[in-house]
């Protein structure tokens, strides 16, 4: 099972780029960019280079969690994202975002329709 720990900044970028820039990597890599914030460039880049490692979304994952925690937001939505992240304490007393890759996997596999992730029952 493989996991991803976010610190709060990587959460905020992600979310950002998915909120402000359609969550298109190169809209927000082209803004810090030409705003030469290397700094902010190169989060970006290590961002989307963990994305493509084990192809998930980390924009929407981060956007979502986010927006359970400040506005209303519908049941399913906030029991999908306590299924797939949440918060850890770490020893310095930060909090990082820890994402379970397998179950952002599994989510999309079902939000695409792949019926043959879904577990049959006997009476079906």
């Amino acid at each position: 099972m493989d996991f991803i720990l976010l610190t709060a900044e990587q959460v905020d970028v992600a979310a950002c780029r998915f909120r402000e820039y359609g969550n298109s990597p190169a809209r927000i890599a082209r803004h810090f960019r030409e705003a030469e914030d290397e700094a902010m460039l190169r989060l970006c880049l290590a961002l989307r280079r963990v994305e493509r490692k084990f192809e998930i979304n980390l924009g929407t994952i981060c956007h979502k969690l986010l927006e359970t925690e400040t506005r209303p937001t519908p049941e399913v939505q906030r029991r999908v994202m306590d299924y797939v992240a949440g918060w850890q304490e770490m020893d310095d007393g930060r909090q990082r975002l820890l994402v379970s890759v397998d179950r952002v996997r599994e989510i999309d596999r079902l939000a695409e329709g792949d019926v043959a992730e879904w577990p049959i029952s006997p009476d079906s």
